[in-house]
């Protein structure tokens, strides 16, 4: 999809923001209760309605990765893992961690380009 995800900043960001509190932990959009922080009066949170979009490309594109990437990703960026408890865990050096997370990153942009931009990336 054109215009998300069209740098590793903005990969970088969506995964670090991924379970951020005005997220829904199930499938429900409505925030109820006290979990009314800035919300809308349709009852959802603005900063959900701005990244829906962005957040349903991210999880297209990330299950295109190898599992062993989005293993990787997930530690890193959602549960912030350390490089140790990674590697460990994806049963890699620590280098070749820094190195597919970086490749996992560019593929997620990549998957957004038009396929002869992406050839040329």
């Amino acid at each position: 999809m054109p215009g998300f995800l069209t740098s590793p900043g903005e990969v970088v960001r969506a995964l670090l923001t991924y379970t951020d509190w005005w997220q829904p932990p199930t499938g429900s959009l409505l925030q109820v209760g006290g979990a009314r922080r800035s919300v809308d009066l349709d009852g959802f949170h603005t900063a959900l309605l701005e990244r829906l979009d962005e957040r349903t490309e991210l999880c297209h594109r990330t299950a295109r990765l190898e599992p062993r990437d989005r293993a990787i990703l997930y530690l890193w960026y959602v549960k912030q893992d350390t490089v140790e408890d990674i590697a460990r865990a994806a049963r890699l050096s620590q280098r070749q961690c820094f190195r597919r997370r970086g490749a996992a990153i560019r593929r997620i942009v990549e998957m957004g380009l038009p396929e002869e931009q992406a050839a040329s990336a």
